[in-house]
């Protein structure tokens, strides 16, 4: 009888709400293997290559123009993320960056950076060798927008011609109105930097939504699919280790080296080779009760730091200097801007005019009489004339701001 061979690699990703092991080889195809009960994640004894996909709430995933020379990406990576309050540590496995186009002397990429989170593995004997973002095993449409949920979490990943441009979770809990919102909002953003293209479809990979809904705030063609199965990435397609890896991996060499020399040195040095291992197993006790002391407060923390992490991720869209997106943002405000497509926006210090289409005659005026009451709005004197009114009762309007 043929003996059985072991899988060569195993990939371990987030489910919708919890972890899942799949198994493969070097040709790409992964087999499921099973789902595994609890919040972290553990490898299998078996195969030789491990792969951890991380959630898309441990990584920033941004788009940038970078201009320079190629070998100075990952500088002129860190320098923007500087600027948009985010701090990643100096290890060089903590940034990288992925070019996607390139123009006039420019750069176009995808900058996927670690947070400085504890990385969710339950047993760290067996660490992976290879850390990549969850939604980059995926195969994935191009120029579209993908909403699919990580372990609870509401989460889109943006895709243009070359691959992912943006990835990062809602902070709203269900697909509805205000999760649309801040996806237009995000887009919106993107638009304004010049890095996303025409978005050809929003692509469900969950039974949530309603599709002509979705279609109807968005503008975008929205379809629902079954959530494709992973595929492994290529060896060295990504170089990123988080911090608490890679000082485990240490120590675990460490900790080898250690044994060796006790082997080979005699009863002396294998007495001290005891002690030292003493101290580590305390160690590894104290870490352990720390570890159930931090379970105990984790989801009270975790949501304290997804609001802050949301206001993080939101600050460079909602930053006073930047006049344009905020004044943008002050304008959706009224809450019937959920019911209005904007066609044209103009603004400067003394200015905004706005003009934008219904598909009837009351969402424009109740949007006109609500601007009017937009605190951060209440400086302008607002010229509000009527809506023009189509044959197939759709409304198109124009609204003037202007300060005094």
């Amino acid at each position: 009888m043929a003996r059985k061979r072991n899988p060569s690699a195993e990939l371990l990703l987030p489910a919708r709400d919890s972890w899942e092991s799949w198994t493969g080889d070097e040709a790409g195809a992964c087999t499921y293997r099973s789902t595994l009960e609890g919040i972290a994640a553990c490898f299998g004894p078996e195969a030789q290559r491990r792969i951890l996909a991380l959630p898309a709430s441990h990584m920033w995933v941004l788009p940038a123009w970078l201009k320079g020379e190629t070998h100075h990406l990952t500088d002129m990576a860190r320098l923007h993320l500087e600027r948009l309050g985010v701090n990643p540590s100096g290890d060089s496995e903590s940034v990288q960056v992925l070019r996607l186009d390139h123009k006039d002397g420019a750069h176009l990429v995808s900058i996927i950076a670690l947070k400085d989170l504890p990385t969710p593995l339950g047993d760290f004997t067996r660490l992976p060798t290879d850390v990549v973002l969850h939604a980059a095993c995926r195969p994935m449409p191009k120029n579209s927008i993908i909403v699919f949920r990580e372990q609870g979490k509401l989460v889109i990943a943006i895709t243009g011609a070359s691959g992912i441009v943006y990835c990062s979770p809602l902070s709203a809990k269900r697909l509805d109105e205000r999760a649309l919102s801040e996806l237009n909002n995000i887009c919106m953003q993107l638009s304004f930097q010049g890095v996303l293209g025409q978005m050809e479809s929003i692509v469900l990979w969950t039974d949530e939504g309603d599709l002509s809904m979705i279609q109807r705030i968005t503008g975008i063609a929205a379809t629902r699919e079954d959530m494709p199965s992973p595929r492994l990435p290529n060896k060295g397609a990504s170089r990123l280790m988080p911090a608490d890896l890679g000082q485990e991996k240490e120590r675990l060499q460490s900790r080898s080296k250690m044994r060796l020399m006790g082997l080979s040195a005699g009863a002396l040095i294998a007495a001290g080779v005891a002690v030292v291992t003493a101290l580590t197993s305390m160690a590894v006790r104290e870490r352990n009760m720390l570890r159930e002391k931090v379970a105990m407060v984790a989801p009270k923390a975790a949501r304290v730091l997804d609001h802050r992490q949301s206001w993080e991720e939101a600050a460079p869209a909602v930053d006073p200097s930047r006049f344009l997106t905020q004044t943008l943002l002050h304008v959706m405000e009224p809450a019937s801007s959920g019911e209005i497509t904007l066609t044209h926006f103009e603004a400067t210090p003394d200015r905004v005019i706005l003009r934008g289409r219904t598909e009837s005659h009351t969402p424009a005026l109740d949007y006109a009489r609500e601007i009017k009451g937009i605190e951060n709005l209440a400086d302008y004197d607002w010229e509000t004339p009527a809506p023009m009114i189509a044959s197939d009762n759709s409304a198109t309007f124009e609204l003037k701001g202007e300060r005094p």
